[in-house]
């Protein structure tokens, strides 16, 4: 047996993967995930910054493994944010991605795994609107101008028939970069606006995509029939939109437990399990119903699952062998000898 590992860069990846393919593989993983056909425990955290006794860094770590029935696939992504790594030209979020052959633990690939994480957020979010959001939704509002916000905005707009974009930044130069990149790359009408208010007021489809903790979206900015995403690990909106939502959803209440959104009310015993409406994944499959009217407000929590990135990673391997891309190494070699 003569097995080779698969090392696939950053540049591979992204060659491999675009915002289109990522939409198909992301609804199909959630439907996988409704139809009781993924193993995925809760993502298990790495605090870096914890104690004054030791090197503390202003970071934290993510162990995602998976198993996707479908497609029998099976790997882990150990990801993490490093708040300081922007000052040094360094991406914040910093991830690998390890493929396994669920035949015998061999390891397939091992890839870049930042890319991923960053476009099938944006993905899981477009996903979620697509099933949650009025059809018709034609205003969405980004809070945030990094590069989760513009992951967003690019996985919305191939689902919607958008005619204005609203950005809200506490940094109004991320801002003014994030309408002029975005409207040349997807020739949308995207503008800028002064404050948080503006951004929400009226707006179809709302996206809380920031690093922020503390409230940026006021319940008495959100109109009826209005769809809000969150995707960070930290809330970010008025507690009071959470208990007035006609549905909450999330991507696994397993996680959504302790950490984004919810956790605090759940710490605080505001919310629990009998308080959500469901799984994305659940709609996706059919198993529960998305939107039943225009006037129903929505929340979707999305904080990350390690079976969209297995998804993808298995895609990009299986389309970087075909490309002849990536290099190969003997990680196993000794075993053959």
């Amino acid at each position: 047996m003569n097995h080779k590992t698969l090392l696939l860069s950053r540049q591979d990846v992204k060659s491999c993967l675009d915002m289109s393919k990522c939409l198909e593989i992301i609804e199909q993983v959630f439907r996988a995930h409704g139809e009781g056909k993924v193993v995925m425990p809760a993502k298990l955290g790495l605090n870096l910054g914890e104690s004054s006794d030791w090197p503390s860094y202003d970071a934290f770590m993510n162990a995602m493994p998976a198993y996707l029935g479908p497609i029998d696939a099976a790997g882990l992504k150990w990801a993490g944010g490093w708040k300081q790594n922007p000052q040094s030209g360094l991406p914040y979020v910093m991830a690998t991605i390890l493929l396994i052959d669920c035949q015998n633990g061999l390891l397939l690939s091992v890839m870049e795994g930042g890319y991923i994480t960053n476009t099938r957020t944006g993905a899981a979010t477009g996903i979620a609107a697509k099933y949650l959001a009025r059809k018709d939704s034609k205003t969405v509002a980004i809070i945030g101008a990094g590069n989760q916000g513009r992951m967003q905005i690019r996985a919305l707009s191939p689902l919607f028939l958008l005619e204005d974009v609203r950005v809200m930044d506490i940094n109004p130069e991320a801002a003014e970069m994030f309408v002029a990149e975005m409207r040349g790359e997807l020739g949308l009408s995207i503008r800028q606006v002064k404050d948080h208010q503006e951004a929400v007021e009226g707006a179809d489809i709302v996206v809380a995509a920031t690093g922020a903790r503390g409230v940026l979206i006021k319940r008495e900015w959100v109109s009826p029939g209005t769809f809000i995403a969150t995707v960070g690990s930290y809330p970010e909106l008025d507690p009071q939109i959470i208990f007035d939502a006609d549905k909450v959803l999330v991507d696994s209440w397993a996680q959504n437990m302790h950490r984004g959104e919810l956790s605090v009310l759940v710490q605080e015993r505001k919310f629990s399990e009998k308080n959500l409406y469901g799984e994305v994944g659940e709609v996706v499959a059919g198993e529960k119903t998305g939107r039943d009217n225009d006037r129903q407000i929505l929340v979707s929590c999305l904080i990350g699952l390690g079976s969209h990135d297995v998804g993808c990673a298995h895609f990009v391997y299986q389309e970087a062998k075909k490309r002849g891309m990536g290099t190969f190494f003997s990680f196993h070699q000794e075993m053959f000898d």
